[in-house]
């Protein structure tokens, strides 16, 4: 074989070396079109600063969202645990109501008396009807009618042991309705405070 068939079979050479160029272009550029595809499906990607969030000074509080026209809601905080079970400590403590003393007055016809016979009666023994000795409270206490104030109830008499309280401990025949006896430890103390109209505060 000479020449010419050398000749004929360059351009056999040449197509395939063209036919295996081609099909690398191809092969290029299919990989292209399948790489710029993915990146065309994928998300895009945008960083934004939350709505009102104070940025800290060395950077800015930023979240990520999947699209240009979404901008992410700031978290939400999460609710607290709902408890079941309370410790006895925590337990909410009933209040107590506290009420004070209650106060009325009361006009009374008030006469004073000692434990003398001229007072009290031939057998006066220094006992009081409610069974107290006379002696009670430095001898400051009160006789009364006790369907309308019963035994112990406090008073305050103006005039009488300095304003302080006195109790009712004893009774008598004469003293009905609005009327008390004072007590007083000698007939002379007594004499001096005679019979006066008084308004006297019950302590309740």
């Amino acid at each position: 074989m000479g020449l010419p068939e050398q000749e004929a079979k360059e351009p056999m050479t040449k197509r395939i070396n063209n036919l295996t160029a081609a099909a690398l272009r191809l092969t290029g550029i299919a990989s292209m079109v399948a790489f710029v595809g993915a990146a065309a499906a994928a998300p895009r990607v945008m960083i934004v600063q939350i709505a009102g969030a104070a940025p800290a000074p060395h950077y800015n509080p930023v979240t990520l969202v999947t699209s240009s026209n979404e901008v992410a809601a700031a978290p939400k905080a999460e609710a607290a645990p709902t408890e079941l079970l309370h410790d006895a400590s925590d337990a909410a403590v009933p209040a107590v109501a506290v009420f004070g003393p209650h106060y009325r007055t009361l006009r009374m016809e008030v006469t004073a008396y000692c434990p003398c016979t001229k007072c009290c009666g031939q057998n006066a023994q220094g006992i009081t009807a409610s069974g107290r000795d006379v002696s009670y409270n430095n001898s400051r206490f009160v006789a009364a009618d006790t369907s309308v104030l019963p035994f112990h109830t406090k008073l305050v008499i103006p005039g009488y042991h300095d304003g302080a309280t006195v109790e009712v401990i004893d009774r008598g025949g004469a003293i009905k309705g609005n009327k008390l006896d004072l007590y007083f430890p000698t007939h002379e103390e007594a004499l001096q405070w005679g019979r006066k109209f008084v308004d006297v505060t019950i302590v309740d």
